[in-house]
């Protein structure tokens, strides 16, 4: 018996240390969680009617923790026409892995009713547009996001109109102003 007791007192500290180096291991391996990863903003719909251009936004947080966004700025572009733009404070919270939308409603420029018009009428198939700006988060400041798509009439709505992304740049914090 005592035999086995000396023998197990000197398997003890290696196999201590094994174990310890094991968990190590295990815990640097798991999974992480991602943050400070900017969000991922899409045109949800636009639509135009009696002279007032709709568009909703939608925010995807791609981290695994809440982002709590305070202002955001976004700029649509088509052709180097400004299609529209915010720049607003934004008390929006958004859970880890979700979404939610915003929505903006501004008078648009004539050329931007031309162009959505002739899309509207058949006269063009597509919109290419580009998608940027930044957001301002309490956890990471300023991140910034940026896009390329296209935008198509919705058949049988009127003045409707959704995107297709083909282009999305992964982009990291902006801290300049």
């Amino acid at each position: 018996m005592e035999f086995l007791t000396q023998r197990l007192r000197s398997y003890l500290p290696g196999t201590l240390a094994v174990l310890l180096l094991a968990g190590v291991a295990c815990t640097a391996c798991g999974p992480q969680v991602i943050k400070g990863r900017p969000p991922f903003v899409s045109i949800s719909t636009m639509s135009l009617a009696e002279g007032r251009l709709a568009t909703e936004y939608r925010i995807d947080n791609q981290n695994g923790v809440a982002m709590n966004i305070e202002a955001i700025e976004v700029t649509v572009t088509v052709d180097d026409v400004q299609l529209t733009r915010d720049a607003r404070e934004l008390r929006l919270l958004i859970d880890a892995n979700s979404a939610e939308e915003y929505r903006v409603e501004e008078t648009p420029a004539d050329d931007v009713r031309r162009m959505l018009g002739s899309l509207e009428r058949g006269e063009v198939n597509s919109l290419p547009f580009e998608l940027g700006g930044r957001v301002l988060t309490q956890e990471d400041g300023y991140l910034r996001f940026e896009q390329k798509g296209h935008l198509y009439p919705v058949p049988g709505r009127p003045g409707s109109f959704r995107s297709a992304v083909t282009q999305a740049q992964e982009l990291r914090r902006d801290d300049k102003l």
